[in-house]
């Protein structure tokens, strides 16, 4: 009782519990795949603006480059103080193209600052002789001075450096510089533009949701805009500790290895959606960064809490059903084995009786077949010895008459024509052998009652009674030359039985076998086996053309023959099978196909 109870109580918590796990994971990742959705969406939206701010401070430096080789080459002026005038009075014009654009300037081709603008709130500010700079050690003017003259070669973003010094409140800065030339392909200098990215990352930020954020991060994993404010630029101070590749190593390795929109899960489960943008797409070269957007962590613990909680919520509702699904269907099942165990038991006492009225039925069953069939063979043994006692003496007084026909033969011989002499001779000859089949009808049905009320058991070696069953065949056999009879059998075995009657049992079968299993002419082997077993097993098999498979279901009944053209009875295997069952109180079995047929004879001990 307690192991059912058991299994109604923990085989459903295991269920709930494997439930309930599918289902958080399953819901959880719904919630994923709702969120990657909305990060796929910022990202997109920042990719868009970012890309057109730049596009258009491509477009500006463009512009300016063809002005300054056309109508600002150095050799339109007098000297290069009046040029550096018309030079700054031209950046001065050309600031206004754009509201970021921070400052402008011309470097010499070896580095050195000619001509310099600043801007700040919309005022240009012209930077004296003495106070412009020298780049020739800065990243931008190398890789600027050394890009194709049609070329507008875009830095990375970073924030604005001045005499060596981070500006302060920061500038986030992006440069781009196209080379000089005058008309014979003369380096004549590097325009460089920065603009101040301030006001695009107030916009990039305010794009945030309140589920997801909009990052960004340098091809190092380096913050430039973060959630987190005070991680933004700490790599410029030297802390590299804070930066989102050191943070997340493993996830930081997804990001730098794809090439396009990609969806990473962090450590704790947030999902996090990254795509690298190049600042500058028409050249290969170009260095890029990393849009990303991942779920505020304090969202994804409220969602997950949330989910948690209903999932539990649930998990016991489920729980409390099934145990009580469960509760009542036991109860009902107690109740139905009960009431299946006083059935089995009811119907246990009905089989019970019905087997023993069974079997009493076979009982008497058997008795009344035993004594239709000892009835049968009485009455066949009465009408047997009655007709044969009725038959002999006319038969007898006809052989008697036939015998004195032919012997009369030879007295009216000579009287006669040759022609009635032929016919009188087969007339008495074809009459005799008639006479003789009919009387060996009758000595055969009077062997049926004979055998039975002779027969006695005694102890006799088999081989022997084998030997002494053959011997009178052997005329017989003489006849069938192409027929081999092997025996098979152990010198040493002996039977307590009728022997009389098995002698008959096995002639019959020999000769059934000689004038049926075989065409004429036909080679073959008749093998006898006997061996003890169980029971005694005697068994007459031969090679020959087999029995017709519709004559197998009756070849026991009585004159049931193949040969009835040939004076055959259709006794023979009638009255093995009687003296089988009935006087040796065996069985008999056969077996027959195209390739011979073999008959079992098994007589119990």
């Amino acid at each position: 009782m307690k192991r059912p109870l058991i299994i109604i109580y923990l085989l459903p918590l295991l269920l709930v519990v494997l439930g309930a796990a599918v289902v958080f994971q399953l819901w959880q990742e719904q919630l994923r795949e709702r969120l990657r959705f909305e990060q796929v969406q910022l990202i997109n939206r920042g990719t868009a603006v970012m890309s057109r701010e730049l596009g258009h401070i491509k477009q500006v430096v463009e512009y300016m480059g063809g002005e300054l080789q056309e109508r600002l080459t150095p050799d339109r002026y007098p000297d290069e103080e009046a040029w550096r005038v018309a030079v700054a009075q031209y950046f001065s014009r050309v600031q206004g193209l754009s509201d970021y654009v921070s400052q402008i300037r011309w470097l010499a081709p070896n580095g050195l600052e000619k001509v310099r603008i600043n801007v700040r709130d919309r005022q240009v500010e012209w930077v004296p002789l003495a106070e412009l700079q020298d780049k020739s050690n800065r990243y931008y003017f190398t890789e600027g001075i050394a890009a194709d003259a049609s070329t507008v070669l875009m830095t990375p973003i970073d924030l604005n450096i001045e005499n060596g010094n981070i500006v302060r409140p920061y500038e986030v800065t992006i440069r781009a510089s196209l080379k000089v030339q005058d008309a014979s392909q003369q380096t004549l200098g590097l325009l460089v533009l920065n603009y101040n990215l301030n006001y695009l990352f107030t916009r990039l930020r305010s794009m945030q949701s309140a589920h997801n954020t909009l990052e960004m991060v340098n091809t190092k994993g380096e913050w430039l805009l973060a959630a987190r404010p005070e991680l933004e630029w700490l790599h410029l101070y030297g802390d590299i500790l804070s930066s989102f590749a050191n943070t997340y190593p493993a996830s930081w390795q997804g990001i730098d290895q794809s090439q396009s929109l990609t969806p990473i899960q962090l450590p704790d489960g947030r999902p996090l959606s990254s795509s690298p943008v190049h600042v500058d797409e028409g050249t290969s070269q170009a260095p890029y960064y990393y849009f990303l957007s991942q779920v505020r962590a304090d969202v994804w613990r409220q969602e997950r809490s949330f989910i948690a909680l209903a999932v539990i919520t649930m998990a016991v509702v489920a729980y409390t059903i099934l145990t009580s699904f469960g509760l009542l269907w036991w109860r009902n099942s107690e109740q139905r084995r009960k009431n299946l165990a006083h059935i089995t038991a009811e119907k246990a006492a009905l089989e019970s009786t019905q087997q023993k009225l069974t079997e009493a039925n076979k009982t008497l069953l058997s008795l009344q077949d035993e004594l239709v069939e000892k009835g049968r063979l009485s009455s066949l043994g009465l009408m047997v010895a009655g007709v044969g006692h009725e038959l002999n003496t006319p038969l007898g007084g006809i052989r008697l008459n036939l015998s004195a026909l032919q012997h009369l033969k030879t007295r009216i011989e000579p009287h006669v024509d040759a022609e009635v002499l032929e016919l009188y001779t087969s007339s008495t000859e074809l009459a005799m052998h008639n006479l003789k089949h009919a009387m060996n009808v009758i000595q055969q049905f009077k062997r049926i009652t004979q055998q039975q009320a002779d027969s006695g058991n005694e102890v006799f070696n088999v081989q022997r009674m084998l030997e002494d069953t053959l011997s009178p065949l052997k005329s017989m056999l003489k006849k069938h030359d192409n027929i081999q009879i092997a025996l098979h059998v152990d010198p040493d075995l002996t039977l307590d039985s009728a022997q009389d009657v098995l002698s008959q049992v096995l002639q019959n079968l020999i000769l059934n076998a000689l004038e049926h299993a075989f065409m004429e002419g036909q080679p073959g082997a008749i093998h006898i086996t006997a061996q003890q077993e169980d029971d005694f097993v005697l068994e007459v098999a031969d090679d020959g053309q087999g029995i017709p498979a519709q004559l197998l279901s009756t070849i026991w009944e009585p004159f049931v023959t193949t040969g009835r053209g040939k004076q055959h009875s259709g006794l023979g295997l009638y009255m093995v099978h009687q003296w089988v069952t009935r006087l040796l109180h065996g069985k008999i079995e056969v077996r027959s196909d195209e390739q011979g047929t073999r008959f079992t004879i098994i007589i119990p001990n």
